[in-house]
């Protein structure tokens, strides 16, 4: 049985390159053609016979694709380039005077190997390895920052006809990754690229390398280590503007962009979340200063203002349902004075920020702000939930309270009753002794 199986496999190996012929025929002619050789190794040649049983032929050959391989006039064929080609041969048969008198055409396909297992291409999308690629260097070390939790491996073959297994996304664990490239020729030759990436831990940092108000200075001067500052602005200044830079690249910043400004004290919080989940909070409180025209009455139809209107008073708060996308704000200055309600078109989800601005006859502005908080769906239902939730657990409380208060009284009046009892057998026994 061993020897059978041995000599199966070396026939299935030399099979590939067993003399074999195709018969191209038409209806007066026929033409038998031999090949050396159905698969071949670049630079290596193949003779393609053609016999007749006519006298006079010519044979013309094109390759497809055709820079894969040549073919010369003495049917000597040279491969060139790795891949799956075809040899497209037309066979004429002639008369006495050169003429065509007929021909037959026929295609043959040809496997050209390559032993070339290298890349010429290896990298991380949008990142760089090192050392710089060379295709023969195998080993290769990437340090990356916690932020980076999956790499894309991009790898290209120097032969077109290789296969690379390894490649693509990949997610990243802490510490050391290890990916093989594994590149085979299609000879079956293979090599193996090694990319060892070593993924930092999280950092920790979640100060500020800089703070500022566009146009402003800051009241102390910006230091990372201080949370807390102040700043005034004029009454005709409607909006100020935030940036802020983290001390590591990578930690996220909330709170910055621009802002429209109420009348009074204005505090605006910038959020710093280190990637480790640290968070420090700067504080920076604008004071704008009165203007000389006030708001007499401000009120949002079925809704109830946080806190309560007070024309001193000149940043309120709203929570409105997901179906809300505008409000019906009924807001009123003292005669003469112009009021604009700005923002109150297409409330988005979550935060809205609508600025009322009342102009008097001297062009100064007073500025009013309701943040408004428009829920989600979602956070919709949440808060529907918990409120059915909660009204279950306190009926289930009170209900419990009752039954605790209703048993407490039956004990009450059973141990009341039994001692009555004892008290009523003991006085007629003394009576009967009596």
């Amino acid at each position: 049985m061993r020897k059978y199986l041995l000599n199966f496999i070396f026939i299935m190996l030399i099979l590939p390159n067993i003399c074999f012929a195709i018969t191209c025929s038409t209806d007066k002619h026929k033409a038998e053609v031999e090949i050396e050789k159905s698969t071949l190794n670049i630079n290596e040649n193949t003779n393609i016979k053609v016999t007749s049983d006519w006298n006079d032929i010519n044979v013309e050959y094109k390759v497809a694709p055709k820079d894969f391989a040549i073919v010369n006039n003495n049917g000597l064929l040279t491969a060139l380039k790795d891949g799956n080609i075809k040899i497209n041969m037309t066979i004429n048969f002639l008369k006495e005077n050169d003429e065509i008198d007929d021909s037959c055409k026929l295609s043959i396909p040809i496997e050209i190997l390559s032993h070339d297992s290298s890349l010429k291409k290896l990298t991380l999308e949008e990142l760089d390895i090192s050392p710089n690629f060379n295709p023969k260097q195998l080993s290769y070390d990437v340090k990356l920052p916690y932020k980076f939790d999956k790499v894309n491996i991009i790898a290209e073959a120097s032969s077109g006809s290789a296969k690379i297994t390894g490649a693509g996304r990949r997610y990243l664990n802490a510490g050391k990754n290890e990916y093989n490239i594994v590149v085979t020729a299609s000879d079956g030759t293979s090599t193996t690229y090694k990319i060892n990436i070593i993924r930092e831990d999280a950092n920790d940092d979640a100060t500020l390398e800089s703070l500022i108000v566009e146009g402003y200075a800051l009241e102390p001067k910006f230091n990372k280590d201080t949370y807390k500052y102040e700043l005034n602005v004029g009454k005709e200044v409607e909006t100020i503007k935030i940036n802020a830079k983290p001390t590591y690249e990578f930690a996220k910043i909330r709170g910055i962009g621009e802002f429209a400004l109420a009348t009074g004290k204005n505090t605006y919080y910038i959020t710093v979340t280190a990637e480790n989940g640290n968070e420090l909070k700067y504080e920076i409180q604008i004071n704008k200063n009165l203007g000389s025209s006030f708001l007499t009455q401000l009120e949002v139809k079925n809704y109830k203002l946080n806190p309560s209107f007070n024309s001193d008073t000149f940043i309120y708060n709203l929570t409105v349902n997901s179906e809300i996308i505008k409000l019906d704000i009924n807001a009123i200055g003292s005669e003469n004075d112009q009021v604009e309600i700005i923002g109150n078109e297409q409330l988005e989800y979550g935060k809205n920020e609508i600025v009322i601005r009342v102009t008097g006859d001297d062009k100064t502005t007073t500025t009013y702000k309701i943040v408004v908080n428009r829920l989600s769906a979602e956070e919709e239902y949440e808060i529907k939930k918990n409120d059915i939730l909660t009204k279950i657990l306190l009926i289930i409380f009170i209900v419990s309270i009752i039954i605790m208060v209703s048993c407490i009284a039956i004990f009450i009046k059973r141990n009341w009753k039994r001692k009555y009892t004892l008290k009523t057998k003991k006085k007629a026994k003394k009576n009967k002794k009596k």
